[in-house]
């Protein structure tokens, strides 16, 4: 009885929980596909009913496989995630964002950062430090782009990092835009990324991420943010990659989500999200065995601890299942095809397609 009225009065003091749209998003594998792939892959996630189709940046840019992709698509949204800010111009951005809206009819999306580290500063020679102020200015920037590219009024930004102006003459006047602001996420798991969506983005994009963690952790920091600036938390989406492995053989599906989970936990930004799981002994045996014998060492490994909390992967049956839990707590879950080397092109296409025929809303009976 004491527990009843406890439990009571502490509910007339609880904050409402916010009660955002629920999306299911899916990953092409964009790194090992032939390029002439990605309009078949599209166009079998849009026509199986995916509310989004996500591709990703390393060696291949994403918006020339989202150009592709929105040939053959026709109302699934097509995102970009993550696109890399540090080799771009705002105004590059802006315009690349611009085109594929303009050609899938107002389906573009993009979530960015300013960059991975151990990879942008090598591969691009960009810098990267301070992330929060370089991408609270760049958001700024290129949104006043896009304004003026709309109006017509003079653009001037004079920031730390970025200062940009309209020339004073332009004989090529202004663009056409579908829409006057594409939507943009800010990819985001701690403090000052998820105070800096909550005021200047339209959602997040995170990855490796438990449903429970995003409950606990980043919703509750995102939405006391988005308050503080005066928005409606609803209005900002929760967005995570979540590595899905689905086969009629188990031992090939958990196969392929060890390597992939192995290859994510094995990156420096993980180290906070094992450690919060209490996952840092596995992730310190995962990294040591790609020190000592590489990538092939991932599928040996990689424990079954670290799979079950950062995977939905087995047979069919036992997919759905874990995807309920993911479901119920990540507002748009987006089913991340495994695709890291050593997985063949094949396997992460049939990787890709059993993800559709098991999760594909408009299959599911």
């Amino acid at each position: 009885l004491l527990c009843i009225i406890i439990v009571r009065t502490l509910s007339k003091f609880a904050k409402p929980m916010i009660q955002r749209a629920s999306r299911l998003g899916i990953t092409m594998p964009s790194i090992n596909q032939p390029i002439h792939k990605f309009p078949d892959l599209a166009e079998v996630a849009d026509k199986a009913g995916f509310d989004s189709l996500w591709t990703y940046e390393f060696y291949r840019n994403a918006f020339v496989v989202l150009a592709l992709a929105a040939e053959r698509t026709h109302s699934i949204k097509l995102c970009a995630g993550l696109a890399t800010a540090a080799q771009r111009t705002p105004f590059e951005m802006a315009n690349a964002i611009a085109d594929v809206d303009e050609f899938s009819n107002g389906r573009a999306m993009i979530a960015t950062s300013i960059g991975g580290p151990a990879f942008t500063e090598y591969y691009m020679g960009a810098a990267i430090d301070r992330p929060a102020s370089r991408m609270k200015e760049w958001i700024k920037a290129m949104r006043l782009y896009w304004h003026h590219m709309a109006t017509g009024e003079r653009l001037q930004f004079d920031g730390d990092f970025y200062q940009i102006s309209s020339p004073p003459f332009n004989p090529f006047g202004r663009r056409t835009l579908q829409r006057a602001h594409p939507t943009v996420y800010l990819g985001a798991v701690r403090p000052a990324m998820l105070r800096l969506a909550a005021r200047h983005y339209d959602g997040i994009l995170a990855w490796l991420l438990t449903p429970q963690y995003v409950q606990a952790n980043v919703a509750p920091q995102l939405d006391a943010a988005a308050a503080d600036a005066g928005r409606d938390p609803n209005e900002i989406d929760i967005a995570s990659y979540v590595v899905c492995s689905v086969s009629e053989s188990r031992e090939v599906a958990m196969r392929r989500a060890r390597i992939q989970v192995g290859c994510y936990v094995a990156y420096p930004l993980a180290s906070h999200v094992c450690e919060q799981e209490g996952l840092i002994d596995d992730q310190q045996a995962v990294m040591k065995a790609l020190i000592e014998r590489g990538p092939s060492a991932l599928e040996q490994a990689t424990s079954d601890a670290l799979v079950q909390r950062f995977a939905i992967a087995g047979t069919p049956s036992e997919a759905r299942e874990q995807y309920e839990a993911h479901r119920a707590g990540i507002p748009h879950l987006i089913l991340h095809t495994p695709y890291v080397p050593p997985l063949t092109a094949e396997e992460s296409e049939d990787a890709f397609r059993n993800i559709v025929a098991t999760f594909g809303p408009n299959l599911s009976s």
